[in-house]
């Protein structure tokens, strides 16, 4: 395992307020989340849409028993298209410069750079599914990122026939972890995790991980044996520990993966402000508690440069003045149950209406086990004597009912055929009222894109400042990739420029990113810059200097737009399809030092020498803010 930030040594006094600090806090917390775990567990089970009994015996033997999945329904065609919005751009970022300093020529390697940290180091997909995942459906998700550096010790034989130990780096860099919200600590009338007095989560392990976490150094010697009588397979507590075990138990139930014997040790991570020097002044640290036994497994202080806590929030429709959100499974839970109880009536009704029975007189000689036939004669004393009746009819409102349900459904979760691609129910509309149907249908997925785009703007620059603190994994990125050497320059900014976006920003690309998006994009703008120059070539006539002057930049305008097509489709040797000579003889020619994409030229005040000494005096002003220090951080 890697190396920690040193733990704090707490005097007696010190570390009994701090105890009874969290004890407090954490029993006074556990008193506001029965409710919302409940709530999590009644949604969970709204979207597996699972039946309480396999067979009903009420209103009669065998009546229907199906549950209409609304809440699958709105949220796997919400997730998806979400997921794609996000993921169908490539790079996943996007790095815009504030001015000069970081020229246009700067941002595409930095965007390559981070889109390979989070795909292939940190591999983000996982957890951001995750991550948004719980926001569609329960309304809130908490993104926690990190660093982490796991070593193992491996055995080999070597030539001389010696074993011999090496150790194996398994995992170095930032983390991304999706919390789920029934294990995130957080009072309910706090607002922002970063300023308020804590937060923090319940984590619930295998004493085999906890026996590892001690050996690595992340807790205290001792630990191990001290928590081991705290074992515990129960979900039946008060307690924010079980609480949040009584949710899993709840997904586990209904995946039918119930574990024979969870054997679990439960415990706190928590972020918080406190005074541990006694200067009456709070300094920022992080406590890994274990609360049924009052025990402190470590103490640190906050290890990130900026103190910013690992914690970020996303909503996916935000309530006023809190910090939780509205999901999808919030949204539908009225409207689920009352389709599927008129959706159930509707079925027991035709079962019974389909039911046809006969009224036999005592006195008409047929007994209870008179054989039914399809042509069958009855000869009958009196026509009266047999008689068919029926228990129900079919009720055609019931369908028309059952229908106004759902609309009410989709104008609240906003899914509806348009968005699935199903053809529309009753008479078609025409070409134009279905895209004015989806434009308008878009802005309420615009809004909620925007939420999430938030949170995984805040996400990938807490990556991104980790990475910048504790180093990237794979220096020799920067000496095999287009731009490294500058890129060597960025990594060595102060993280305060990268968390506050002063010379970059840098954010999730999604929609407006989207590779597909500008290709229509550029052939649209194509079409506008040749109708722009045929013009000012028509204007110019008779003034030979004039035109030649518009005829030069028509060729690089020119060059530049197909170049930008070109690499929306991701064509490769593009030098061999785009008249670059032409282009660098024109820019030679041009006396202003202007080169294509609006970088500045050798001789133009945009230097890419004079960027990078500029980057540097910045850095040595601030301090090495870049560089990888000796220790890192392991995630629990």
């Amino acid at each position: 395992m890697g190396s920690y930030p040193r733990e704090l040594v707490l005097d007696t006094d010190t570390e009994t307020r701090l105890i009874s600090y969290l004890k407090d806090e954490l029993e006074r917390h556990d008193f506001e989340r029965p409710q919302v775990i409940d709530d999590l567990k009644q949604w969970q089970t709204d979207y597996w849409a699972k039946p309480v009994a396999t067979r009903k015996t009420f209103p009669f033997v065998g009546a229907a028993n199906i549950i209409i999945p609304l809440t699958a329904i709105a949220f796997e065609t919400i997730h998806a298209r979400t997921i794609m919005t996000f993921w169908g751009a490539k790079p996943f970022v996007s790095a815009k410069s504030r001015g000069s300093l970081i020229a246009s020529d700067t941002e595409k390697p930095l965007e390559n750079w981070l889109d390979y940290e989070l795909e292939h180091n940190i591999k983000i997909y996982k957890p951001f599914n995750d991550l948004i995942a719980e926001t569609e459906k329960f309304g809130t998700g908490i993104a926690k990122t990190g660093y982490e550096k796991v070593i193992k010790k491996a055995i080999r034989i070597n030539a001389a026939g010696v074993e011999e130990e090496f150790p194996v780096i398994i995992k170095d860099g930032a983390t991304l972890d999706a919390v789920p919200q029934a294990n995130y600590l957080f009072p309910f009338s706090y607002k922002d995790p970063q300023l308020d007095p804590w937060v923090g989560e319940v984590h619930s392990e295998h004493p085999y991980h906890i026996k590892l976490l001690e050996e690595s150094g992340m807790f205290r010697k001792g630990s191990y044996e001290k928590l081991l009588p705290w074992v515990s397979n129960s979900v039946s507590s008060d307690s924010s520990s079980l609480q949040s075990r009584s949710y899993e138990a709840k997904q586990e139930e209904l995946e039918r993966r119930k574990p024979h014997w969870p054997a679990r040790i439960h415990w706190q991570e928590i972020w918080l402000a406190f005074d541990v020097d006694g200067d009456g002044r709070e300094e920022e640290i992080v406590v890994h508690f274990h609360l049924d036994s009052l025990n402190i497994l470590s103490c640190r202080y906050n290890w990130h440069e900026d103190l910013h806590r690992a914690y970020r929030i996303a909503v996916y429709m935000p309530l006023e003045g809190r910090w939780r959100g509205i999901g999808i499974c919030k949204q539908n839970e009225m409207f689920q149950r009352e389709v599927t109880t008129m959706h159930r009536q509707r079925l027991d009704s035709g079962t019974l209406a389909n039911m046809g029975m006969l009224k036999v007189h005592r006195m008409s000689g047929y007994g209870p086990k008179e054989p039914i036939f399809p042509g069958k004669m009855w000869f009958l004393d009196d026509m009266t004597h047999v008689e068919p009746f029926k228990m129900s009819e079919v009720q055609q409102s019931a369908f028309a009912n059952e229908q106004g349900t759902l609309i009410y459904s989709q104008q609240r979760t906003g899914v509806n055929e348009v968005m699935m691609g199903m053809p529309q129910v009753g008479t078609p509309g025409t070409a134009t009222s279905d895209l004015a149907r989806i434009q308008e249908g878009n802005k309420k997925f615009d809004f909620v894109m925007k939420n999430l785009k938030t949170c995984a703007n805040e996400v990938i620059t807490d990556l991104f400042c980790n990475i910048v603190q504790f180093g990237p994994k794979n220096i020799s990125y920067f000496e095999w990739a287009e731009g490294g050497e500058k890129l060597k320059q960025l990594m060595t900014l102060p993280v305060a420029l990268i968390r506050q976006s002063i010379i970059f920003e840098v954010i999730a690309a999604g929609q407006q990113g989207n590779r597909i998006m500008d290709r229509q994009n550029w052939v649209q703008i194509a079409g506008l810059i040749t109708q722009y120059y045929q013009s000012m070539l028509l204007l110019t006539q008779g003034q030979p200097q004039l035109q030649a002057i518009v005829q030069k930049r028509a060729l690089i305008a020119a060059t530049e737009a197909m170049r930008q097509i070109l690499d929306t489709f991701d064509v490769k040797n593009k030098e061999r399809i785009i008249v670059e000579e032409v282009e660098k003889m024109l820019n030679g020619q041009s006396g202003d030092g202007t080169q294509s994409g609006g970088a500045a030229g050798p001789e133009g005040n945009g230097n890419s020498q004079q960027r990078m000494d500029v980057l540097a005096q910045i850095a040595a002003r601030f301090g090495n803010g870049g560089a990888a220090p000796a220790t890192t951080v392991q995630g629990p």
